[in-house]
């Protein structure tokens, strides 16, 4: 698995969508922050993008991912951020 392709299809989902609803990203270094206190995307953007990421690695990596999993959801911000994103991804294939 690797992690950098991994984290770029998250980055490259998060730009599409944010595009499509016309917001702005907040950011710092590495970090884009998603759904958090300091996220721009509502509940209905988060929907949309865990559907895109999903879809997006089963066509480009044949992984089957199930983000909204009881082990996933058990996490107190799993999707704060394309990093904590692609830690749910990584912890999915152990």
């Amino acid at each position: 698995m690797n992690k950098d392709k991994i984290l770029n299809l998250i980055n490259n989902s998060i730009n599409k969508i944010s595009e499509e609803f016309d917001i702005e990203l907040n950011s710092e270094n590495d970090k884009i922050y998603v759904y958090s206190e300091l996220g721009t995307f509502d509940s209905m953007m988060l929907v949309v993008l865990i559907a895109e990421i999903e879809e997006e690695l089963l066509l480009n990596f044949k992984m089957e991912v199930t983000l909204t999993s009881d082990k996933a959801m058990a996490k107190s911000t799993p999707f704060e951020s394309n990093l904590s994103i692609l830690n749910l991804i990584i912890e999915s294939q152990n």
